[in-house]
Formats: structure tokens, C-alpha cells, sequence
């Protein structure tokens, strides 16, 4: 009993560590294909990941082409890395389908695709300048200029 009351005041503290270690990386642009953004270390909550965004938005501009008036941009995690395009095989009846996946044509070798359940944010431009923003918590809805609104479901 002596040794686990050592023992977790360790482990509590260097869990804690491993939290604030992993929060305090840089995001990491790993890819960009078209309107999908492909990154790793992305802020944990919806703020964070729209705040990103706003600050990072003209370096994607200018560096990646990518327009922030697009009308959709797609940011994805990259923990898994290019996938091959195969059913599932987790699956409890096993079939043909890989629409679990989103395959870029562009790349020429056999890993070329992420899993679409990997999406950590979906922006999505309007003619009138506003944006709305999908991420884990909800929607949210910006006009230009205006304040950030979580929508009613």
C-alpha cells in the first residue's frame, strides 16, 4: 500500500506534464491539397481551433494558396498519416465500401488517403462575408466584423 501512495503522486504529475507538453506544440501544416488542410497538434477546443485559424489564415493565403473565402475548407488530423485505399477492416461485416475515406488523386503512391473521421474543423464561407465554423462543441456563425455565435441546434 506504501508503495502505490509513492507510486500515483508520480504518475498524476507526469501525466500533467504529458498534457501541457502536448498543448504547448506548435501546429504543424503537414499537407495542403486543394481545400484540405492536413495538420498535426491542433488546438484541443473549438476556440482554440478558430482562433487558429483567424491568425494563420493569410500565411495559408500566401504560402499555400489557399483562399480564406473559399467556399469550404476542410482541416484535418494527420495522426494516422496517408492511409491505403481498402475497406475497412474493422468493421462487424466486412464490405467493398472505403467511403470512410477521403483519397487524393494527386498523390501517385498507394498511401494517398486520410480517414474521414479525422476532421477537427469545417469552415464554410458565405457570399455576405460571414463564416460559419463546425468543430466538436457545435456550429458557429460570424458575420464580418461581428461577434462569434454558437448556433441553436
Amino acid at each position: 500500500m506504501k508503495k502505490v501512495r509513492k507510486f500515483f503522486p508520480a504518475l498524476v504529475v507526469l501525466s500533467w506534464l504529458y498534457v501541457a507538453f502536448s498543448m504547448l506544440q506548435p501546429v504543424e501544416i503537414v499537407a495542403v491539397h486543394q481545400n484540405h488542410i492536413l495538420v498535426r497538434h491542433f488546438p484541443l477546443t473549438d476556440k482554440g481551433k478558430i482562433d487558429w485559424w483567424k491568425k494563420n489564415a493569410a500565411l495559408l493565403k500566401t504560402r499555400y494558396a489557399i483562399d480564406p473565402k473559399a467556399a469550404t475548407i476542410n482541416i484535418w488530423d494527420f495522426r494516422d498519416g496517408y492511409q491505403t485505399e481498402r475497406p475497412d477492416e474493422n468493421t462487424f461485416f466486412p464490405d467493398k465500401d472505403t467511403s470512410y475515406l477521403l483519397c487524393f488523386k494527386e498523390i501517385k503512391e498507394a498511401e494517398r488517403c486520410i480517414k474521414k473521421e479525422n476532421i477537427l474543423l469545417y469552415l464554410r464561407s458565405g457570399a455576405d462575408g460571414a463564416t460559419w465554423y463546425r468543430g466538436d462543441k457545435g456550429a458557429y456563425y460570424q458575420k464580418p466584423d461581428g461577434p462569434l455565435l454558437l448556433e441553436e441546434n
